[in-house]
């Protein structure tokens, strides 16, 4: 660490952003440059969808100006990364605007280019892209969504995909005034993030709003002549001029595989130090397969919140440290309507998948005392361990309240808490606020009966003057 170590990050989003600020932070000595194929510095993804429902103005707001620090952190927009020689640590790169090839060396390296939508191989969805099939995963492409929904007022609109991103649209089109479907094929929303009992509470509330929901039964094909004119979905034929492609992302691993680095089940494999099968290339975001935190098994999480976090380990160990990146929950938020929907570690059907004797106890209760007006109920889910009630997954639906739960659990799970700890917690409680006897606490309550657990045992009984004071 006596002379200055080059780190090269490819892909300007939040990981490589805070991969930059914990290598500069670390070593005074490296310097960052960073490689991106747009020609402006940062977005927020996140935010796409709410420019659809009007709720964020324009889509400039979402863009984020990166400074570059003399003679330590430097930008090369309008730039792509070809080729990587790992034995020679050398990148090839073409300069997008002046179409010429420059040699860029590093000492270490971080990938972090992300990943792009994905595309369903049904008949009609390559050859209408661009004239009615659209996608939601960067400021161009959302822009021409949103001008095809401002020229289809009253229209008719289908969104293929149950997820955070397929959910939002279908309610930001909806509020613009479009008539929306919305399919997909596996029965429930969020299967990776909720069990079916919880999921058919969001299909209320998108039928609430006037959305048509067709889950289980996926797009069959995609029917036109110069443009989109009906989807067929389950042999039914349903008119529009509107799909959104909104079924997932695929890691962007094509740069990573041709430089001999390992990838399984389409992502890049890393250590839990965020380090690929190369020595000195790291990888992180939405391309990378990671663990769980609770048990060590393979995992993925395509979120800004496990981004920017896998980013900081691996800025400090490409700058010469050694921390580690403590997995992922897979902790989750999204708005449908006026419902939060929030979850974090297993579903049921994944923890008896791994091998835990795991139950499921739930509970649908008033966040504030019954005597206040404005009093909207939350339901909880906890997927538990049978035998000492060890929290393995959590989920919750609710109007409000239902994201600082998942938070609280979410804490609880790292620290390995049981249903014992959540019921010993003490919340805080206000009647305009919370309950005394909070939603938390009653999940917990209610779980230890079902599974048939017995209050805590005191193991040693005491008065406060009995214990010395450090």
């Amino acid at each position: 660490m006596n002379l200055p170590l080059d780190i090269v990050v490819v892909g300007l989003g939040a990981g490589g952003l805070y991969a930059s600020r914990s290598a500069l932070s670390f070593n005074r000595k490296c310097r960052v440059t960073f490689i991106e194929k747009r020609d402006f510095d940062q977005f927020s993804p996140c935010g796409l969808p709410f420019v659809i429902e009007g709720v964020v103005k324009d889509l400039e707001d979402l863009k984020y100006h990166v400074p570059e620090v003399k003679n330590r952190l430097f930008k090369l927009l309008s730039h792509e990364v070809l080729s990587i020689n790992p034995e020679k640590k050398i990148l090839t790169v073409m300069d997008l605007a002046a179409s010429e090839e420059k040699k860029i060396p590093y000492d270490a390296l971080i990938l972090a280019n992300g990943a792009s939508p994905v595309l369903l191989p049904i008949p009609g969805a390559k050859e209408f892209v661009g004239r009615g099939v659209h996608f939601l995963s960067d400021i161009n492409n959302t822009r021409g969504l949103l001008e095809a929904a401002m020229a289809s007022r009253g229209k008719k609109a289908v969104v293929v995909g149950g997820g955070a991103a397929g959910l939002e649209v279908a309610v930001g089109l909806r509020r613009r005034g479009l008539a929306v479907t919305i399919t997909k094929r596996t029965p429930e929303p969020f299967p990776r993030n909720l069990d079916p009992e919880m999921g058919q509470v969001i299909v209320d509330e998108l039928e609430k709003l006037g959305i048509r929901v067709l889950f289980g039964k996926g797009i069959d094909r995609i029917e036109g002549d110069r443009s989109v004119r009906s989807v067929v979905i389950a042999g039914e034929t349903i008119p529009c001029d509107l799909v959104v492609m909104a079924v997932g992302m695929r890691g962007n691993t094509r740069l990573a595989e041709t430089a001999g680095i390992a990838v399984h089940d389409g992502l890049v494999r890393v250590n839990n130090r965020m380090e690929t099968s190369v020595r000195g290339i790291y990888a992180i975001g939405d391309l990378v397969e990671t663990y769980s935190r609770i048990d060590g098994t393979a995992a993925a999480m395509q979120l800004a919140t496990s981004a920017y976090r896998q980013g900081m380990t691996a800025g400090v160990n490409a700058a010469g440290g050694n921390t580690v990146y403590p997995g992922v929950l897979n902790t989750f938020l999204t708005k449908v309507g006026d419902l939060e929907i929030a979850a974090t570690g297993h579903v049921l059907r994944r923890a008896v998948e791994l091998g835990y004797d795991a139950k499921a106890v739930s509970t649908r209760r008033e966040i504030r005392p019954h005597y206040m007006r404005d009093a909207t109920e939350v339901h909880l889910r906890a997927v538990v361990r049978v035998s000492d009630g060890k929290i393995l997954g959590a989920q919750a639906i609710g109007k409000e309240g239902a994201a600082w739960r998942i938070n609280l659990l979410a804490l609880a799970i790292h620290g390995g808490m049981t249903l014992y700890d959540l019921l010993d917690a003490e919340l805080s409680y206000n009647p305009p606020v919370s309950q005394m006897f909070d939603p938390l606490a009653q999940l917990a309550e209610v779980g230890l009966k079902r599974l048939r657990l017995p209050p805590r045992e005191c193991e040693t009984v005491f008065f406060p003057s009995d214990l010395k004071t450090q």
